[in-house]
């Protein structure tokens, strides 16, 4: 995907001088031992992503946090936004991908991936990779409008001294177009559902949705009008539409395909 604002770090130095001095000490606390560089291990995962990438209409990004580039970008992620593609160009440095992120949207990212940083490496490694970053920004498409994106981040491999070493980033164009805003910033636990409050990380964020409300959207999203809900249910077609304009509000979307949308983001349904 673009530029890795999470783990990455990728815009910090440009921003924040001092945060990319912090971060440099976390990005690597430990001088990397040179097994963790053994290029067999990403040969390996580089062919599992590559194979993903073509099965993907995202955009795929894999980026090494110890050499400070993206070892990998897929085709789709150049095709989709508007970049340029070099075919002998095996390493990209965040730069390239900035350039179209939107000037204000990218300050707070750097923050942003500093953020998720400080907290990862606060954990214990084997806990790391159950974590995954989520942004929502804007960025100029290929017919040089800003449109709003959204971007995952997850680590991929840690060195042998546990250090954070490669990430994997993929970035959609976001369902959400009517109103395009700042960055939104959330780190989730897909392990446990657990969205994580990155400015206070020991609580968690809350998601009003009742038990009654999950169940519903969950229907809706698998294509299920409000009688049919009603019948399944045996509750009245008005109090499903009471269910469903709960729900818009409680997710502070416009419409059902925002709603599953966001609670699919947040591990409300499946």
């Amino acid at each position: 995907m673009r530029r890795n604002t999470d783990l990455s770090l990728r815009g910090l130095q440009r921003p924040e001088l001092s945060l990319a001095k912090e971060n440099a000490g976390l990005a690597i606390q430990q001088p990397c031992d040179p097994d963790c560089m053994e290029s067999s291990r990403i040969k390996k995962q580089l062919s599992l992503i590559k194979a993903m990438a073509q099965l993907s209409s995202s955009g795929v990004t894999v980026y090494d946090l110890h050499k400070k580039v993206h070892v990998y970008t897929s085709r789709n992620f150049y095709e989709l936004f508007g970049y340029e593609i070099s075919e002998n160009q095996t390493e990209v440095e965040n730069e390239v991908f900035d350039r179209r992120v939107h000037p204000e949207d990218l300050k707070v990212l750097a923050k942003n991936g500093h953020t998720a940083m400080k907290y990862l490496m606060s954990l214990p490694p084997e806990q790391r990779m159950f974590y995954k970053m989520v942004n929502e920004y804007r960025i100029l498409s290929k017919n040089e409008v800003y449109i709003q994106v959204m971007e995952q981040h997850q680590i991929l491999e840690q060195d042998v001294l546990g250090n954070i070493w490669l990430s994997l980033g993929v970035i959609d164009i976001s369902p959400n177009q009517q109103a395009l805003e700042g960055v939104k910033f959330q780190i989730h636990n897909f392990r446990t559902g657990e969205f994580i409050n990155p400015v206070h990380p020991n609580q968690p964020e809350i998601v009003p949705l009742t038990i009654r409300e999950r169940e519903i959207l969950k229907m809706i999203s698998d294509g299920k009008l409000s009688k049919e809900i009603s019948w399944l249910l045996s509750i009245s077609v008005h109090t499903v539409n009471t269910h469903r304009q709960r729900i818009l509000e409680k997710l502070d979307v416009n419409n059902s395909i925002e709603a599953i949308y966001s609670a699919r983001r947040r591990g409300l349904i499946g």
